[in-house]
């Protein structure tokens, strides 16, 4: 009976060995040794896409490709469009990111997906990296433009460090880009997809209904953008919020995204002296609403700002899945239950 389980274990040995071996090959880098064009077609699912790539000579295999996709949950992300591939090396990571900004479309425009959550520095910053004009040409825009046709833009010198005039409208979408338009074309169309959105949706009317103003939705909208990570937690965070500024004798937001928004470089750990400085975005130092948004919302925010979830909450912790534990009372909120981060 040992012989024929010692032959077994081996042949499993074998086996794993040579899977790691041929997992280990397909998922090495690619080196391309020249310059290479892709054109992935209009409603290309992962699989033609993946078969697409390996054709290309950009990826080892087409298989492993799309595991990696559909097992990293971005297979739905992958966009069509013409994309360069210059001689170098390439991880299947690398490949899949690409595709999910997205390229130039079979027409000649640039596909750019602007995330939920930017501020207009880092929308900039994500425009230029795709050759789309200067970060400094679109900051000085954001500063001196006239923007006298958008009624919400507050006028010129009248924003507080560190915002800009633009901060929380430049509206997170996919966009087809000329990549001949100018820093103000580019950004003027991001504003205009912010109206369609506002109006199209009835926010605007659900705003005047509960006497907001656009910039105090967005501001709040904004917040609840960099706090929340899953959509289901959006109104009860605006909620908790609302309460805050509510109360008989209103409590600060403490919102740690407003101190993330003054640093500008994110910090894993606040520090005390982080949420003693001295400016009109600290919510920890200051009452109320900050002077404007702290970053770009995207659609759901926005529904949260206006609809937020009635509730007796006060406080919420974040969660190590992303999610948040919500609570009445201080105490509560203070003890340590499983999963909270």
């Amino acid at each position: 009976m040992k012989k024929p389980l010692i032959i077994i274990l081996a042949v499993l040995v074998v086996l794993v060995l040579a899977l790691i071996i041929v997992v280990n090959i397909v998922s090495a880098d690619m080196n391309i040794e020249k310059d290479t064009e892709v054109v992935i077609e209009e409603g290309s699912g992962t699989a033609a896409i993946a078969e697409t790539l390996q054709e290309a000579g950009v990826i080892k295999n087409s298989t492993y490709f799309r595991i990696f996709a559909q097992s990293n949950g971005i297979d739905s992300s992958l966009k069509a469009g013409r994309y360069d591939f210059p001689a170098g090396s390439y991880s299947v990571r690398d490949v899949c990111e690409m595709l999910i900004l997205g390229g130039v479309s079979t027409d000649g425009e640039l596909t750019v997906t602007i995330p939920e959550g930017l501020s207009v520095r880092e929308t900039a910053e994500l425009l230029a990296d795709k050759g789309l004009g200067t970060v400094d040409n679109y900051l000085e825009y954001a500063a001196e433009g006239d923007f006298s046709q958008y009624s919400f833009i507050p006028g010129v010198g009248t924003e507080q460090e560190p915002a800009t005039r633009l901060e929380g409208f430049l509206f997170p979408d996919t966009y087809q880009v000329d990549p001949t338009w100018s820093e103000e074309e580019i950004f003027n169309m991001l504003l205009d997809q912010f109206v369609t959105v506002w109006e199209t949706n009835g926010f605007d009317e659900q705003a005047a209904e509960q006497g907001k103003t656009v910039n105090e939705v967005i501001t709040m909208a904004s917040i609840v953008e960099k706090e929340a990570k899953i959509d289901s937690d959006r109104p009860i965070i605006a909620g908790v919020f609302y309460n805050r500024l509510n109360l008989s004798t209103p409590m600060n937001l403490e919102s740690c995204a407003t101190i993330q928004f003054i640093l500008g470089e994110p910090k894993v750990d606040l520090t005390y002296a982080d949420l003693n400085i001295d400016n009109p975005y600290n919510t920890y130092q200051n009452p109320g609403l900050p002077p404007g948004p702290i970053a770009c919302p995207g659609r759901a925010s926005i529904e949260a700002a206006l609809n937020p979830t009635e509730s007796d909450y006060l406080y919420f912790r974040a969660k190590t899945d992303g999610s948040h534990r919500f609570s009445e009372t201080f105490a509560e909120h203070t003890e340590y239950h499983e999963g909270d981060q």
